[in-house]
């Protein structure tokens, strides 16, 4: 066995370890439905990537790709739809989409307005997700 297939034992293992001790984020997006359903899921888990986008747009295009960091991040994935969310994006300043936020302890670290590659959002989440 080398180095990497220890590492991705490792890695599986303790997802498993997280997720027993129900430590862990969800393993599928949330999709936020308003502002305090959005200041909830910030609150209630350490990490948080936010998914803003819109019908037909770049941004749910993307849907696959932030499927796949919920599934594969220790971090939660929010998504929000800023066509039937107005007033949210606008209270977060959401001017174009894709856009992404990512909250670390409540607070937003980071702010990204464009597409990112699976690999580039998994990077970032893990970042701030390091165990």
């Amino acid at each position: 066995m080398d180095d990497e297939d220890l590492e991705a034992v490792r890695e599986r293992k303790k997802r498993a370890l997280v997720q027993e001790q129900g430590l862990g984020a969800p393993s599928a997006p949330v999709y936020v439905d308003g502002s305090q359903n959005f200041d909830r899921t910030v609150a209630a888990h350490d990490v948080v990537l936010v998914h803003y986008y819109a019908d037909g747009g770049a941004g749910q295009r993307l849907h696959p790709v932030v499927e796949s960091v919920a599934r594969e991040t220790f971090a939660a994935v929010a998504k929000v739809n800023v066509v039937h969310h107005q007033k949210l994006a606008l209270e977060r300043g959401i001017e174009g989409t894709p856009t992404f936020d990512l909250y670390a302890d409540g607070e937003r670290e980071e702010r990204i307005e464009e597409s990112l590659e699976k690999d580039d959002l998994v990077e970032l989440v893990g970042e701030y997700t390091a165990l």
